[in-house]
């Protein structure tokens, strides 16, 4: 038996304190309430001459002012007597702090344990608290927080005497007509819980309640709070990722996507496969608007991409369309324009080329070589493009994809949204899309010389804003990872036996031999703990009110990939990553040693690298500031 609860239970009654041993907060402050309160007032009060500012200062105010006119304890309404609002708004303000209180808090699950140990063991228990609540609001807290089966509750502000004073400690031997030697009292407060019931003779436990670091002014502490209690699978380590930095980045992401729908009066809504389609089980979850209706679209880079080539094959605008890469391989050429590089190996020898040739793309115009193979390819291409943008003409036309809609992805450049509005263009069906997207990045303009588009970014959006920053590019690739369907890509469009359009989809990457391998299983365990952190933290009435912004919902996941731990990289680095064709691990730096001889090496690993700030503390194992490593090296490349 452990030590303190076989102390415990040698006593007859056993008195425990609520606030901070019982019971604990998702905030980190008692105080952080009144924030919360203010909020909600003003959610619920739309004009600007109707809402308050700077409650939680009145509010802190008003408890002191009471103070000092009562000499025990003070009860709630006493102090809204000194907040000088009306008594409709006092009245309201007040519920609302109630209900507030009741909402922020949670079950102290080891102290509750040790309460129930207790129980258990036939000993008397009672609860001790000094607190200005009104008494039933805190017996619906202790049971919303499975804590029932104690004898008494004594509370300061129906009595009027407190622990503080020693007077409440009295009033309990009294009652329950016990020497001060037969109580124990438990309770974090070293004076009203440890100095002042030692004085008296009562025997005390004090316990210390870890609390997270204060961040205000941001709601961090508060998010990481909630996800702290929340999370029921911390000891596996891609549940927690999911919970921890996939599920707010998600949940905050399609909050904004509702809140854009429903001010830009969009209707009808397309999310992109694959990476689409997590967030579309997102937006299911979230979505109450019944008017906001959604659809799944099966495409890809590929299948939008290689259908319109025969509009414009030039090697120029097709560069336009590939990853925006410094380093472009060959075989990436080749899926960017439909064709399997196998079924033209005489072809890419003639020229003097084989599978792993590559070149840079600042000086790719120049490979004169390249340029000649390419222009051999130019029929079939055409051909080729002609046949599949039929059939995904078709396939749009199926999925009624016309008028004013909205498409959803992952985002950076508004590719496969200009793919889609060319296509459109071309067949004559009106349109006009409205992309939304994680992020977008500063290369768009390469994305608009078929026509405008719209483009709205949640994390960054150079589209709109020219001073914007790139969050997610040291660790691309661990980023879009997170967001991966669990079939293939689409590769293009074929008719089934009912002569209906569907997407023909390449062969699953994380399929072989038939068999499923790890990743499958990762993935499936990081998107299925975002969906729950979905889920539980929709179910909280208040956290309605915080105003997160993206850069706090973004904060863990950009931890993981700005300041990777030794875990993190262990567990993440040898995941493969799939673009264009190739295949990579996020990490898969040598040895330092052997980057020494090989210099050039180290360049093309690290272009490579989907995951650049892994791969740099991979190579030096050292504590350093990686990030602005990279950002050294990125200017300079």
């Amino acid at each position: 038996m452990d030590h303190k609860l076989k102390y415990i239970l040698k006593h007859d009654c056993v008195s425990f304190d609520i606030f901070d041993t019982l019971v604990k907060r998702y905030v980190s402050l008692p105080t952080d309430v009144f924030d919360i309160v203010e909020l909600r007032y003003n959610s619920l009060h739309g004009t600007s001459n109707e809402k308050i500012r700077g409650f939680k200062e009145l509010r802190i105010n008003a408890e002191l002012k009471a103070r000092k006119k009562i000499i025990e304890e003070v009860s709630i309404d006493e102090i809204y007597n000194f907040i000088e609002f009306s008594p409709a708004i006092n009245e309201e303000l007040k519920n609302l702090e109630l209900k507030t209180e009741y909402e922020v808090c949670i079950p102290n699950k080891s102290i509750v344990g040790l309460f129930n140990e207790c129980l258990k063991n036939g000993k008397k228990v009672i609860i001790t608290s000094d607190m200005y609540l009104p008494e039933d609001i805190i017996k619906d807290i202790l049971s919303h927080c499975g804590i029932t089966g104690y004898e008494k509750l004594y509370l300061s502000s129906s009595i009027k005497r407190t622990k503080r004073t020693g007077a409440l400690f009295r009033y309990i031997l009294d009652k329950e007509n016990l020497k001060p030697c037969q109580l124990v009292h438990i309770g974090d407060t070293l004076k009203s819980d440890f100095i002042r019931p030692k004085i008296m003779g009562i025997h005390t436990t004090m316990i210390t309640l870890t609390k997270s670091k204060v961040d205000n002014t941001s709601y961090l502490s508060l998010l990481n709070n909630v996800i702290d209690y929340m999370c029921q699978t911390k000891e596996d380590y891609f549940k927690y990722l999911g919970y921890r930095c996939l599920g707010p980045l998600l949940w905050g992401y399609i909050h904004w996507l509702i809140k854009n729908f429903q001010k830009e009066d969009l209707n009808k809504i397309y999310f992109f496969a694959r990476d689409g389609l997590i967030m579309k089980k997102a937006f299911d979850i979230v979505n109450k608007d019944e008017r906001l209706k959604s659809y799944y679209l099966e495409v890809s880079r590929r299948s939008l991409r290689v259908p319109i080539l025969w509009n414009d094959p030039s090697f120029i605008n097709l560069l336009t369309m590939l990853s925006p890469s410094k380093r472009i391989s060959l075989k990436s050429i080749f899926d960017g324009v439909g064709l399997n590089i196998i079924d033209h190996i005489a072809l890419v020898r003639k020229y003097g080329y084989d599978l792993n040739s590559y070149f840079y793309r600042n000086t790719i115009l120049e490979e004169n070589r390249l340029m000649l193979l390419y222009n051999e390819l130019q029929n079939e291409i055409i051909l080729n493009s002609k046949k599949e943008f039929v059939l995904m003409c078709e396939y749009m036309k199926q999925m009624h994809v016309e008028g004013r809609f909205a498409v959803v992805d992952i985002g950076w450049s508004g590719g496969m949204q200009r793919f889609l509005q060319k296509s459109l263009g071309i067949i004559g069906i009106e349109n006009e899309i409205l992309g939304y997207y994680t992020g977008v990045a500063d290369y768009y303009k390469r994305n608009m010389n078929d026509g405008k588009l719209s483009l709205h970014g949640y994390l960054f959006d150079f589209y709109n804003n020219v001073n914007s920053v790139d969050k997610r590019s040291p660790f691309v690739g661990l980023y879009e990872t997170l967001f991966l369907e669990q079939k293939g890509s689409v590769k293009n469009y074929i008719r089934d036996k009912n002569e209906w359009l569907v997407a023909e989809r390449y062969d699953y990457e994380y399929q072989m031999n038939g068999e499923l391998q790890e990743e499958y299983y990762i993935v499936e365990k990081i998107q299925s703990a975002a969906l729950d952190f979905i889920n539980d933290i929709e179910a909280i009435e208040f956290v309605k009110y915080i105003p997160f912004t993206p850069d706090v919902l973004f904060a863990n996941l950009k931890a993981v990939g700005l300041s990777p731990s030794r875990k993190d990289l262990k567990m993440l680095a040898k995941f493969r990553f799939f673009d264009e064709g190739e295949t990579f691990s996020l990490v898969s730096s040598k040895s330092f040693i052997y980057y020494v001889f090989n210099p050039q090496c180290l360049k093309n690993d690290l272009l490579s690298s989907k995951w650049k700030i892994g791969f740099l503390k991979c190579l030096l194992k050292i504590p350093f500031p990686y990030f602005k490593l990279y950002k050294i090296l990125k200017n300079r490349n």
